[in-house]
């Protein structure tokens, strides 16, 4: 059975990640954000934060309502999927975003400021 206090913990860090992405985005000007390392070092951070909250989520439920006993959220996101909690494209949404969290986490290769 899930942890309702997890499940709401989650859930507020990810609306307030996501609002401080879109508060950027609504505010920082493209030649801004190119211009400054610190604020593309702050979006950068604010992605890894709310896929990271994403990720823990979807290991939450996979672990206790389905038995999920991988370490990956991505294994955890496909559970999910197949056990019709999400549907498929938001399945694959959210494992390329977990890919995406891992390139910014550990700076796998080089990363342009685009795929921001």
């Amino acid at each position: 059975m899930v942890d309702e206090r997890v499940i709401s913990v989650k859930l507020k860090q990810i609306e307030q990640y996501h609002g401080e992405l879109k508060r950027k985005q609504e505010t920082l000007s493209n030649r801004e954000f190119l211009s400054s390392t610190t604020e593309q070092r702050a979006v950068e951070r604010m992605f890894e934060n709310v896929i990271q909250a994403s990720g823990d989520l979807a290991q939450h439920i996979a672990t206790r309502e389905f038995g999920f006993n991988g370490t990956t959220s991505k294994g955890a996101i496909r559970v999910l999927s197949r056990e019709g909690v999400i549907d498929e494209e938001t399945a694959n949404t959210l494992v390329a975003a977990i890919g995406f969290r891992n390139v910014l986490a550990h700076e796998y290769g080089h990363l342009t400021s685009s795929p921001l």
